[in-house]
């Protein structure tokens, strides 16, 4: 079994698609660890309203291209719309595999990650997780403790 970690976001009603997307990741997988859930202002043309992001552990048996597709599934029921003029626009919610290059500067995704496994070592920066998001200083609210939502 092969552990990939998750980014999840959303800010068109986080507080029905955060609850809804859980459920459906519990029922697709298994789920071997969720940070807390943190509130953040958008990145980007993302609208006006807050993100609601959090990190998932999961364990999954098949590819990372197969798990791309049951994670574009998830997004696709919770009415995930892409707008390919802007990749950041509003959305029900955002299921994204932590993988290369890029996510190591955004907050919303390191200090949760963090918060699941502080030790982690980084490929790209050679940093552990807890250092990165010590770098990132204070951002965001812990609004929720996702084991609320168990």
């Amino acid at each position: 079994m092969t552990s990939f970690f998750v980014s999840v976001g959303s800010n068109i009603d986080p507080e029905k698609n955060v609850p809804a997307c859980i459920e459906l990741l519990k029922q697709g997988f298994r789920v071997a660890n969720m940070s807390s859930i943190y509130e953040t202002n958008p990145v980007g043309p993302a609208g006006d309203f807050k993100f609601w992001n959090f990190v998932v552990e999961l364990d999954f048996g098949l590819s990372k291209v197969e798990l791309e597709k049951k994670l574009k599934t998830i997004e696709d029921a919770l009415g995930r719309k892409r707008d390919p003029q802007n990749k950041f626009s509003p959305r029900t919610i955002d299921l994204d595999i932590i993988g290369s290059d890029g996510w190591q500067d955004a907050p919303f995704i390191v200090i949760p990650f963090a918060e699941i496994a502080p030790d982690h070592i980084d490929k790209i920066s050679g940093k552990k997780l807890r250092d990165l998001a010590d770098a990132c200083g204070p951002y965001g609210t812990q609004i929720k403790n996702t084991k609320y939502f168990a």
